[in-house]
């Protein structure tokens, strides 16, 4: 708990000589170091009342002292009371304007209070208070890690930057100088300065970590699988290196290599549900089945609320031409996770195998709400709209698809051999005039898609029209 079996006794005894004092037995004088050590104490062993109580008595003896002022409005924050609070630091401000601990603890409290414009105020004055005085070191991650809180992340990645000038082998922030990079889109910037800390210090794993995540989110999957294999030359224990390896070889469609990929990462740590879910995943595109299943329920033995092991489950019954056991699953991922568009179209596909056709029309609309540019769920949810419900339907659905993806020809297309199928042939070769005047695709594709185009003279017209002027 503290620093030694000596210092351990002295805290103890001087908190029993405080509730004797409380308790009106004796009198003890205790210093505000004293007063600092008891109340650590409570805190420590969650007795939070006994500690404003010592925290209230301290006060009462110094109530000017900058210190235990401090520790009130850290109670007074975890109590939400952030009026009492600004009022305390607001105080200590007018007196102590160029403490850096005065200054950032408001920083703070504006975060807290989403005051983000004021906070970013106070976090640049105890960023310049601090690169002032070294011995202020420690506090430029305190505010790193604010400026991280408030979505600042190109300030905390210019804090993190001095921070590493300081202590090139800061791990921690490290770490999160490569997530920040990655939460700004700064991709190429954060490969260039990773590089810079690979060419000064080639052993850093921590740097050939965050190359290969900027790799992996760049799709650069080679580079990314070069930068997690170089990292775990160094560091074979760090298991992040391994999940990035594997999900690497997954995006290559490697998926033998990541099942082994996360089977070395066993060797070094627990087997996370993620891991077991991804294994999984890996046996299903295998055409393994009886051991995706395994290693799904295996997810699901850790965790039972990774949605997608639950959904592995329904996909792999549904391969396995078990479609009612595989609706049950999908289902349970629906519930866990309700906003997951991909999640609403393998039901939507599911129910409409199964011939639950009003089910399926609510889970294909589901999926179009979710996610709007998915426009191959607008063609299969205005496909079975027109095979299943209504061609007028149908002909609105796409047209509204259109408005949400104006530039796919394939939609365009496929309202064009709607209208042909629902007998618009006026509609129909209007639409494929207008396409083609444009220049977006050649007509021809049209009998691609419906074949049946090339008995409707009109529209032969209109292809051959094109095709003979040589359009396109």
């Amino acid at each position: 708990m503290f620093e030694n079996e000596d210092s351990d006794n002295e805290i103890v005894n001087s908190v029993v000589l405080f509730e004797e004092m409380i308790a009106g037995q004796s009198f003890t004088f205790f210093d505000v170091e004293d007063f600092e050590k008891i109340i650590d104490y409570y805190i420590e062993i969650d007795f939070k009342d006994k500690a404003n109580i010592a925290l209230d008595w301290a006060m009462k003896q110094f109530p000017n002292d900058l210190t235990l002022t401090l520790i009130k409005v850290d109670f007074l924050n975890s109590d939400q009371k952030f009026i009492e609070s600004f009022k305390y630091l607001e105080d200590l401000e007018q007196f102590y304007p160029f403490n850096i601990d005065v200054i950032l603890n408001l920083a703070k409290l504006y975060s807290i209070t989403d005051q983000y414009h004021s906070a970013v105020i106070f976090l640049d004055k105890a960023y310049n208070l601090a690169i002032l005085d070294s011995t202020y070191n420690d506090i430029l991650s305190d505010i790193a890690y604010e400026f991280l809180q408030i979505g600042q992340n190109r300030k905390a990645i210019l804090v993190m930057k001095k921070i590493l000038e300081i202590d090139p082998s800061n791990e921690s922030t490290l770490m999160e100088l490569g997530v920040a990079y990655h939460e700004t889109g700064q991709f190429n910037e954060a490969i260039n300065y990773f590089n810079e800390v690979i060419n000064e210090n080639p052993y850093s794993h921590l740097a050939w970590f965050n190359l290969g995540t900027i790799f992996n989110v760049n799709e650069e999957w080679n580079d990314a699988l070069f930068a997690f294999e170089m990292c775990l030359v160094i560091k074979e224990t760090f298991t992040a290196a391994h999940y990035g390896k594997a999900n690497s070889f997954i995006q290559l469609k490697e998926y033998q290599n990541a099942i082994d990929a996360f089977n070395e990462s066993f060797l070094y740590d627990h087997p996370h549900s993620y891991a077991y879910c991804s294994i999984g995943e890996c046996y299903e595109k295998l055409g393994d089945y009886a051991k995706a299943l395994i290693f799904y329920e295996k997810s699901l033995e850790i965790d039972d609320s990774q949605s997608d092991a639950w959904i592995g489950l329904g996909v792999v019954r549904d391969l396995k031409n078990q479609p009612k056991e595989a609706k049950k699953f999908i289902e349970k991922a629906i519930k866990i996770d309700p906003e997951n568009a991909e999640y609403w179209y393998i039901f939507a596909e599911l129910l409409s195998k199964l011939n639950s056709n009003k089910e399926a029309e609510i889970a294909f609309k589901k999926v179009v709400e979710l996610d709007p540019s998915n426009v191959d769920a607008w063609i299969d949810y205005s496909n079975f709209l027109f095979d299943n419900s209504s061609k007028t339907k149908a002909i609105k659905e796409v047209e509204r698809a259109i408005t949400n993806n104006t530039n796919d020809t394939d939609l365009q297309l496929r309202l064009v051999a709607m209208q042909i199928s629902a007998g618009k042939i006026v509609d129909a070769k209007n639409g494929l005039v207008e396409l083609q005047s444009a220049q977006k695709i050649s007509c021809e594709k049209l009998l691609d898609i419906y074949p049946e185009a090339k008995n409707i003279p009109e529209i032969i017209n209109v292809i051959n029209l094109y095709k003979n002027n040589n359009t396109l």
